[in-house]
């Protein structure tokens, strides 16, 4: 193999690489941050009600 070709192959291997890393953050890692991010939110709402009664309008 010539250096050219061990340099393509080394970069189809890092783009292949980070194809499958974005696929990973994209499927797995913002759902579960969102679903986190909102059910930290919720908890915040429901203790602060729990503790400071429920804000009149």
């Amino acid at each position: 193999m010539t250096t050219k070709q061990i340099e393509e192959s080394d970069s189809k291997k890092g783009k292949h690489e980070e194809l499958k890393a974005l696929g990973f953050i994209i499927v797995f890692l913002f759902p579960i941050l969102s679903i986190f991010a909102i059910g930290g939110y919720g908890l915040i709402i429901w203790l602060i009600q729990i503790f400071g009664g429920v804000v009149p309008h």
